[in-house]
């Protein structure tokens, strides 16, 4: 595929040598493909219509005078191999060879303004590609103008302009556009190539990135080298929400190697020329603090349904109090899961330095432009004075949008006029990140004397509503969301609440079908619309397990659960293993079926969905945020552990074919049902239904010696 570009983009990111947008506009000759679109992808311009100072026109795509291609993406690839898939979409539409361009991506002065929210796949990559297609039909008809020939009687591949019918006319789109400057404005997205026609979406590619990651060659924000940097150190409270009185810093500003010590109100820092020596003199701060009253962790669910707010109906269907007064059958339970970190192999990190009347962060953040919108409203300036560059992310997870670290470095570089680097330390990142929002989620279903699901609430409580409408025809529901007042700093976490409530929905319907004495797979698929891509995916995972009709529990330690997130549809069956004497669970197998539309890069959509199910056996067996005090007690992988290596099951991925239908999220939806199909297999297996995240070997031990 297109070629990995970025070993040019990390130099560029170590020496400020990467031009803007603005800059290589000016500069390029050839092919500019640019949009003008309606809605809101392109706020102001949307509504103003295009400007015609270059400036404001947003570049996706443009071939220069040497034949390559640049493609400047706004979303930025923090781990999901988008990167790749991208450049398989417009080397399709132009036929390129595999090193003939680069991609720039994440960078607020060479992007476009910032996509929808959604599948980058799903939102940008429909932009691109459609410029990719414009692109091509601008070169032929140059083509075609210059051998005065129609146009259908041009192809473009391999980097050229072929004449069709005269095998010796060809010309170079370096040398077709060499001298000439064209901007096209994109008005309306054409066609792009027909699936009959791909010779590469569609087909496993290694990932363009993956040999600078695995040689070293990546760029993160530890590797960022400016000349005249300093590292800094920042005070952080001994508790969340603690108040500082004062700070003496005599001590700390005497230590060899300290530059500054930088006090602006509560915000205290120590800059030093190498980070070991600004930790150690941060230690010789004497500070007092003012710490306020914090609740038990003891009392989590409980606060959290006494502080609900206002309840938010998310959706309300037919006559639910009627058809539960009508139900034969009624089942009812709470359903809980604890805060989750993010837990980044790479911790979080910026780096700030001054250009000119601008100031330019390296950061790993997977949303560039609001790190630029923060920084700048810190500093008190527009935003076009701040440029955000990402680098290698080193996992993200939705934990690296916040811009804490962007702000802090910013402010420092501003008050030393010299560029400074913070990060955080391990301990810091697992205690002052957002975590998952903790989840209490009520249930209540009524079902007829036929087994069907008449009636059906959910009151999720905390974590947010998605997720929580159910992929089922229930004929009567009504499902609500419950704002708290959390006892910790929450935020976006890899699928938001859809894992909680996927795992409550799924724990409770299985449930339901063992009282009802009904196979679990078979209840489901009675809920479907036949042939719907839920029963697909639902009918392809049982097919590949060769599931024979059961009634649970039958010892054997095998549960089911579905999802639909973001377009996509994804059915996972569990395999488990659970030691009475410890209560240890262990996961031996996982099969998932997933449709995400068109598919791309089958490896790379593969890649995402091993690692969402790996992740989420984390907050499935071991990971939940301890606290007292205000103090986070989880602060070290040794007690707040991670899946690892030996901990992974043998996974078994169908991939349901389904290319009428746009490409979708990859990776986050095979995290949703995780959980409720591991407790389900527990359930399977002995008998007992846990409600509570995590299944850990304690509450499993709990729930082996009683009834819960």
């Amino acid at each position: 595929m297109i070629s990995d570009p970025f070993e040019s983009e990390s130099q560029a990111a170590s020496d400020e040598s990467g031009l803007t947008r603005r800059d290589f506009l000016r500069l390029t000759s050839g092919v500019i493909v640019l949009f003008s679109l309606t809605g809101d992808v392109l706020g102001q311009i949307a509504r103003d219509g295009p400007s015609s100072d270059l400036e404001d026109l947003n570049a996706w795509l443009a071939v220069g005078p040497d034949s390559r291609v640049t493609v400047f993406v706004p979303a930025p690839d923090v781990g999901q191999g988008t990167r790749t898939a991208l450049a398989q979409m417009v080397a399709e539409e132009l036929a390129l060879p595999t090193a003939s361009g680069s991609m720039v991506m994440g960078d607020t002065d060479r992007v476009p303004i910032p996509a929808p929210a959604g599948s980058t796949l799903a939102t940008v990559g429909i932009l691109v590609r459609a410029a990719a297609a414009e692109a091509r039909e601008i070169l032929a008809q140059m083509a075609a103008d210059k051998w005065g020939v129609p146009r259908q009687l041009v192809e473009i591949r391999d980097g050229r302009a072929w004449r069709l019918g005269n095998t010796e006319t060809a010309i170079s789109l370096g040398d077709l556009t060499r001298g000439r400057r064209l901007l096209r404005r994109l008005q309306t997205p054409p066609s792009p190539k027909p699936r009959s026609a791909y010779q590469l979406v569609g087909k496993p590619v290694p990932r363009v990135d993956g040999l600078s990651l695995v040689t070293g060659r990546a760029r993160f924000v530890a590797d960022i080298r400016l000349p005249n940097m300093a590292y800094a150190k920042i005070l952080r409270p001994p508790c969340l929400g603690a108040r500082l009185l004062r700070a003496d810093t005599r001590a700390a500003s005497a230590q060899p190697g300290v530059i500054a010590v930088i006090e602006q109100g509560d915000f205290v820092a120590v800059v030093a020329a190498h980070p070991e020596l600004a930790e150690k003199a941060l230690r010789r701060i004497q500070a007092a603090w003012e710490e306020p009253d914090h609740p038990a962790m003891a009392a989590l669910y409980a606060d959290l349904r006494a502080s609900a707010g206002l309840t938010e109906r998310v959706r309300e269907q037919g006559d639910v109090e009627s058809a539960f007064a009508s139900a034969r059958h009624g089942f009812t339970a709470s359903y809980r899961a604890p805060f989750v970190a993010h837990a980044p192999i790479e911790p979080h990190g910026a780096v700030a330095a001054e250009d000119g009347e601008k100031i330019v962060v390296y950061t790993g953040t997977q949303r560039p432009f609001a790190h630029r919108e923060a920084v700048a409203r810190a500093l008190g300036w527009p935003p076009e004075r701040v440029r955000v560059i990402t680098t290698t992310v080193g996992g993200a997870f939705g934990g690296k949008n916040a811009a804490d670290l962007s702000i802090e470095a910013a402010r420092l570089t501003r008050a030393l006029g010299r560029p400074v680097m913070v990060t955080h330390t391990r301990a810091e990142e697992l205690t002052w990140n957002y975590f998952r929002p903790a989840a209490l989620i009520d249930l209540q279903c009524g079902v007829s004397e036929a087994g069907e699901v008449v009636a059906w609430t959910c009151d999720s409580f905390n974590c947010g509503p998605v997720g929580a409408i159910p992929p089922y025809i229930f004929a009567n529901q009504r499902i609500s969301f419950h704002p708290c007042r959390p006892p910790l700093r929450q935020g976006e976490w890899r699928g938001l609440g859809g894992p909680a409530n996927t795992f409550a929905r799924e724990a409770h319907l299985d449930h339901i079908a063992s009282e009802l004495g009904q196979d679990p797979i078979e209840f489901r698929l009675h809920h479907l619309a036949p042939g719907s891509r839920m029963a697909r995916v639902v009918s392809a995972v049982a097919e590949r397990y060769r599931w024979q009709t059961r009634r649970t529990p039958t010892g054997l330690g095998v549960g089911f659960a579905c999802a639909a997130d973001s377009g996509t549809y994804v059915a996972q069956i569990a395999e488990v293993e659970v030691a009475r004497l410890t209560g240890e669970v262990r996961v031996r197998r996982l099969l998932v079926a997933q449709d995400s539309g068109l598919i791309v890069n089958p490896d790379g959509i593969r890649n995402q969905i091993e690692g969402a199910v790996i992740m989420g056996l984390g907050f499935t067996l071991w990971e939940a945020v301890r606290y007292e005090q205000g103090r986070i007690l989880t602060n070290t992988f040794t007690s707040y552990p991670i899946p690892a290596f030996p901990d992974t099951p043998a996974i078994d991925i169908v991939l349901v074919p389904n290319p009428d239908h746009p490409p979708q999220a990859a990776g986050t939806p095979a995290i949703f049902p995780i959980a409720a199909a591991v407790a389900n297999a527990v359930f399977d297996a002995t008998g007992k239904r846990i409600r509570e995240l995590p299944l850990s070997p304690g509450r499993v031990r709990a729930a082996l010696r009683k009834e819960v």
